[in-house]
């Protein structure tokens, strides 16, 4: 009955269209299917306007596309574009795999047995999946939840609430918990309907902040309140609100938890801390910018480690780099090498997303960096900063974070305040979300925007004139990168890399020849480029003429390239690595 259903009303839909009274008017039908409802199955809209659907998915369903170019899916509702005439739409939606999920220790929050798991359907939307966030599932009093692991003993593998592990057929992972300090061991005041911390007198090697004292829900950890212990782990409880300055200040701390509830933390609180070492973040809260270019980071990254072990050419940079690139060419021309397109976002710092990069690399892997000049700071990586929008980056996956040497890090804490800060009052969204479902601007699209190896793949038509869109002209010239200040740091970068075996290539980002500054003249250009290969401790594969472009090959900036302009760029970067391996070939 279920599949007669559609033909009946498309039936009903042309005996209506041939008789209807107001002929401005057009019906839409979806096709009702498994796992998913609507509020309503039939829409009537004026001629040439949007049918709208509001739909409730399943959980462990996810929608997958649609028989329609004009229908588009976002979250949880369909739009049918510009409907002119009665059609039906129907949609495909595809069920996920299962995850299963043991209290280990605590209880289930929906009454059931404790010892029985429980069966998660999860949408397999991304490569690896995003785990449950647990403290809606699970409690046990007097501890905190600090993540899952697939061992009971928490021997296996760890994975923080939220984020993503390597699914295999019946994969259960046990909940982890860590038991409050004892409430003598602390000092506190009242503080609104909750508690401040205002000292802490315990010396265990692990700190574990109650998240209740006195029946309270602690809200504040004072300042100087745990200054100077000997713990080398703190765990901070879902639900606190503030860390103050030098609440933990000359501390022997080497791994912190906390969660991505909290409001206000920053580097202060951590003052003196020399050796701390990992942060993990565990989700509590919906993410906010899964499905944007955001979350890219996260499906790129995913590739990245499924290559393990592989021969791989990773190209990095920005936004330059997302919009840059053929990366299904470069795979053809270089049969041996797997690609992956890890550009994102050219105004956050390139350094951790390298150090992120650098140990998914080995020995014969191949990097092409092309830094954007007009984020030079940050793409030359003249600061370790962990910015706010490098935790927009992780959002899709926090695991990512633990994996930094926070050692090798600044602003880590302050940074994560600001991405806090930034993403409350946004609409929650879910992890089964891609961002191959949406174009740059957010809106939902009926093809893929993003390819398999990272590239943005949407058609970008060619620009009207060569006129630049930002009026920001950049410095082309030697002065522009002070030797110190530029290229060492770079330099000490690519070391890294070469340490490993990888060979690092530097490349010129595209650019609107005509966003430049009045001092790049010619000869300017022609000494930068020729100070860049003399300096730098890597190649240098193409000329720098042949990054400053037409306008017309850019599409809505004055670095992303065109549809036409990725095909000439990467034909382009093709014959340069070609020559260089050629050259390196006859000199082994």
């Amino acid at each position: 009955m279920r599949r007669a259903l559609p033909v009946i009303l498309l039936l009903l839909l042309c005996a209506c269209g041939a008789g209807t009274e107001d002929p401005d008017l057009v019906q839409v039908v979806l096709e009702r299917g498994e796992g998913f409802t609507a509020e309503e199955y039939v829409r009537s809209v004026p001629r040439g306007a949007d049918a709208v659907f509001d739909l409730t998915l399943e959980p462990g369903y996810a929608v997958v596309g649609t028989d329609r170019e004009e229908a588009v899916f976002d979250g949880g509702r369909l739009t049918v574009l510009n409907a002119r005439y009665n059609t039906v739409v129907s949609l495909r939606v595809e069920r996920g795999v299962s995850l299963f999920y043991c209290a280990n220790g605590g209880t289930r929050l929906d009454g059931g047995d404790p010892e029985e798991a429980v069966e998660v359907p999860t949408a397999k939307i991304h490569l690896r999946l995003n785990t449950a966030v647990g403290t809606d599932m699970f409690a046990r009093d007097g501890y905190t939840l600090t993540g899952w692991n697939t061992m009971p003993d928490g021997s296996g593998t760890a994975v923080g609430l939220g984020s993503r592990v390597d699914w295999t057929e019946g994969l259960t992972l046990y909940a982890q918990w860590a038991q409050w300090a004892p409430e003598d061991e602390f000092t506190w005041e009242s503080e609104g309907n909750g508690v401040r911390i205002t000292g802490c007198t315990g010396d265990a090697n692990t700190l574990v902040i109650p998240g209740e004292l006195n029946g309270l829900p602690v809200c504040t950890v004072g300042k100087d309140a745990c200054a100077g212990g000997g713990y080398t782990a703190l765990i901070l409880p879902p639900g606190l609100r503030r860390v103050e300055t030098g609440a933990f200040a000359d501390s022997a701390v080497r791994e912190v938890w906390l969660s991505d509830d909290i409001e206000s933390i920053t580097d202060y609180a951590f003052t003196g801390c020399n050796h701390l070492q990992t942060l993990h973040i565990n989700a509590v809260e919906a993410p906010v910018y899964s499905g944007s270019y955001f979350a890219t980071f996260a499906d790129k990254f995913d590739r990245l480690l499924s290559l393990a072990g592989r021969r791989k050419i990773v190209l990095f940079s920005g936004s330059s780099t997302r919009f840059g690139y053929d990366s299904a060419l470069l795979d053809q021309t270089f049969p041996d090498y797997e690609v992956v397109n890890m550009g994102v976002f050219a105004y956050t710092g390139a350094a951790p997303q390298l150090l992120l990069i650098l140990d998914r690399m080995g020995e014969g892997d191949i990097l092409l960096h092309s830094p954007e000049f007009d984020a030079a700071q940050r793409q030359f990586c003249t600061r370790s900063d962990l910015e706010d929008n490098f935790f927009c980056m992780m959002e899709a996956n926090y695991d990512m974070v633990s994996l930094l040497d926070m050692r090798e890090c600044a602003s880590a804490f302050t940074g994560l305040t600001g991405y806090l800060s930034a993403k409350a009052g946004m609409e929650p969204k879910a992890y089964s979300l891609s961002p191959a479902g949406f174009d740059e601007d957010g809106a939902p699209v009926p093809e893929p925007s993003y390819n398999e190896y990272g590239d943005y793949c949407l058609y970008r038509p060619n620009a009207e004139d060569d006129q630049p869109v930002y009026g920001l002209p950049v410095d082309y010239t030697v002065r522009s990168f002070p030797k110190a200040q530029f290229l060492d740091p770079l330099n000490a970068m690519y070391r890294r890399f070469l340490d490993r075996g990888v060979r690092v290539y530097f490349t010129y980002a595209p650019r609107n020849r005509l966003a430049l500054s009045e001092d790049s003249t010619p000869e300017a250009r022609a000494a930068l480029d020729a100070y860049f290969r003399e300096k730098l401790c890597v190649p240098v594969i193409l000329d720098i003429e042949e990054s400053l472009w037409s306008g017309r090959y850019l599409s809505g900036t004055d670095n992303h390239l065109s549809t036409e302009g990725v095909a000439i760029r990467t034909k382009q970067i093709i014959a340069g690595l070609s020559a260089q391996l050629e050259r390196e070939e006859r000199h082994a």
